[in-house]
């Protein structure tokens, strides 16, 4: 509108300087688009933009958090994000528009330029906006995986706009890689722990990644190996964190189980601890997407016989307290009993190969190499201080096939409170089985100390 003010004034002042200054710039703007230089002008609105933006970051900084504005602002340990489209594709589903997502990627070989620019690559962001997924990206060089994801924890995000949940892949190859890897995942999960971060790892039991021209540069303390690796496009694995491969030019889309219309299916939860509310706040973000919105969410939590039907109208009340809408809620009054003898020996099968021979214990002191890996491996005091947990996973294992048989999405909080033997934490993760294609978000976010 000023601009149009001025040009009228400047006829009316002297209309012939009016005419030659237009015949000046329309001759210089005829010359520019003839010539077309390969020049970047820069843009008004994008400063414009980058000022506002600033503004209102460092606004929010006034603002006081308050439980009803809390969002899930999403720190997802993805690697190339090319390389683990579906775990991308469901934070996706419940944070687009609505809360921060930012996949991150740690690159462990070495600090040469080379890597430095693999960890900062554009090629990663292209691909994230090709795919319309409305994410940041973040890239480290660290020594090992845990200090690069520690970086991440850390540095991740700019004021009150910064992660405060941890999403990651569960560690297939847990059995036949080092114990030093292993070791490594259980310990990202209480480094998260102790940041205040809310945790969920994702399980498929198709795997998460994608085969693609590169796998040689997988990181192998989080790589499923070969047979983790699906060939078909419509799953893909992902592993905890990450990759070091540069993508050179923008890959193929895979389609995922994540990205189709799930129908009338159900999202089960197990709300089986009081975890701050992560666990029932997923789920209904997710049926509000319209891929999910014809799902039905089943609660399922844990009572006694006798007190079925108080226990019922408890969490329904508290539901909708929270006004979440759900209607369906199952006490599981058979959740506590002791599971079956034949899934009892399957665990132990689990964990034969970690288990710590009697007979080398006694000679300890005469074999140093042996009090070294002693740490790695399970004492028969290991399993008989966690033998209630494990009990406790393998009975919620056989209350899954029972009732979660054909759900589209099984949600299940777990306590992680204590660093026990990383065989055995993630042997109890692998004992809720996916022989039918379950997809399961194991949550934690209860942040009190331990």
């Amino acid at each position: 509108m000023c601009s149009v003010v001025c040009v009228v004034i400047m006829f009316l002042l002297t209309w012939w300087a009016a005419l030659i200054a237009i015949g000046v710039v329309i001759f210089f703007l005829g010359y520019t688009l003839y010539k077309k230089p390969d020049v970047n002008w820069g843009s008004s609105v994008q400063a414009s933009s980058y000022n506002m933006a600033l503004n209102h970051c460092v606004g929010l900084n006034l603002v006081e958090d308050h439980v009803k504005n809390y969002r899930p602002q999403c720190l997802v340990l993805t690697g190339p994000p090319s390389s683990r489209p579906a775990l991308v594709d469901l934070v996706n589903c419940f944070t687009k528009n609505l809360s921060l997502m930012m996949c991150g990627n740690v690159v462990t070989d070495g600090s040469s330029p080379s890597v430095l620019e693999t960890a900062s690559s554009n090629s990663h962001v292209s691909w994230l906006n090709q795919r319309k997924i409305r994410s940041f990206y973040r890239g480290v060089v660290a020594s090992d995986l845990r200090c690069g994801v520690n970086m991440l924890l850390q540095g991740a995000g700019l004021g009150r706009i910064k992660p405060n949940v941890m999403l990651m892949g569960f560690k297939k190859d847990w059995r036949c890689d080092s114990c030093l890897a292993a070791n490594n995942y259980t310990e990202i999960l209480h480094d998260a722990f102790d940041l205040q971060y809310g945790v969920c790892v994702l399980r498929m039991r198709e795997g998460l990644e994608v085969s693609n021209p590169s796998q040689s540069h997988v990181n192998q303390g989080f790589d499923g190996g070969p047979d983790s690796i699906n060939t078909i496009s419509p799953t893909s694995l992902i592993q905890t964190s990450a990759h070091s491969s540069v993508t050179v030019e923008l890959e193929p889309q895979p389609t995922t189980v994540f990205q189709k219309k799930q129908g009338k299916k159900t999202i089960d939860v197990y709300w089986l601890s009081d975890d701050g509310g992560l666990t029932l706040l997923l789920p209904y973000l997710l049926t509000r997407r319209k891929r999910w919105a014809r799902c039905k969410v089943r609660v399922f939590v844990g009572g006694e016989t006798d007190k079925k039907e108080e226990q019922k109208e408890e969490v329904l009340s508290l539901i909708k307290r929270f006004r979440l809408g759900f209607q369906d809620v199952e006490v599981l009054t058979d959740i506590y009993q002791n599971p079956q003898p034949v899934n009892v020996h399957h665990f132990e099968n689990l964990i034969r190969r970690f288990k710590q021979d009697p007979n080398t214990k006694q000679d300890s002191d005469s074999h140093p190499a042996g009090q070294q890996e002693a740490p790695w491996m399970i004492t028969h005091q290991d399993l008989e201080r966690n033998m209630a947990k494990s009990l406790r996973q393998i009975r919620l294992n056989e209350v899954l096939q029972d009732y979660s048989r054909d759900a589209a999405l099984i949600v299940i909080s777990r306590r992680c409170s204590v660093r026990d033997v990383p065989q055995l934490q993630i042997s109890r993760i692998k004992s809720l089985k996916s022989e039918n294609g379950f997809r399961r978000f194991s949550t934690k976010d209860d942040q009190s100390p331990r």
